[in-house]
């Protein structure tokens, strides 16, 4: 009796776990019948560094302007208020902070029909909006910080790129900050 080739025992009939298969008939190698993980890596990690690299820097720019800036409630008493909310936002020692008292949606529209184009492709209000300007007040006594605030309606000029806001020009104490 013949022996079997001893490296074809393996490839038919083939153990479960084979990741070829030897057509009997033609002899050629046949794609395997299952998908492996090792395949599936390199397409999750691909995928994965596509979906970072599509992420555009204006929105992280309009997530922080929103964080700073943009509080849709109304401060009665504004010193209490800039306390608060300095804390709550986690904007430590700056010197000058406004909070704009209006809807995403209606600041969104200043970089539109809301808007007036002025230099430097800076857009203001053509209404006016409630903000709460908070002025730091330093105690040298004391290593914490406290703020006053002051509650006022204004046109405001801000900044926009793709169409929305991404900077808040700081006007106060007769002086511009960017």
């Amino acid at each position: 009796m013949e022996e079997a080739n001893p490296t074809l025992r393996y490839l038919h009939p083939s153990p479960p776990l084979s990741p070829l298969q030897v057509n009997p008939v033609t002899g050629t190698v046949m794609v395997p019948r299952r998908l492996h993980p090792v395949f599936l890596l390199p397409l999750i990690l691909l995928a994965a560094c596509l979906a970072v690299a599509s992420r555009q820097p204006w929105k992280d720019l309009n997530d922080k302007f929103n964080k700073n800036h943009v509080d849709n409630t109304t401060a009665t008493m504004p010193d209490d208020y800039c306390e608060k909310m300095m804390r709550a936002r986690k904007i430590y020692w700056n010197l000058l902070n406004t909070f704009i008292h209006a809807s995403i949606p209606s600041i969104n529209n200043i970089c539109f029909e809301g808007g007036i184009p002025i230099q430097g492709g800076l857009r203001k209000s053509k209404n006016f909006v409630t903000i709460t300007q908070c002025l730091f007040k330093p105690d040298p006594k004391l290593p914490t910080f406290s703020y006053s605030g002051t509650g006022i309606s204004k046109q405001i000029v801000i900044g926009c790129w793709q169409g929305l806001p991404v900077l808040y020009v700081e006007e106060a104490l007769g002086a511009v900050w960017v």
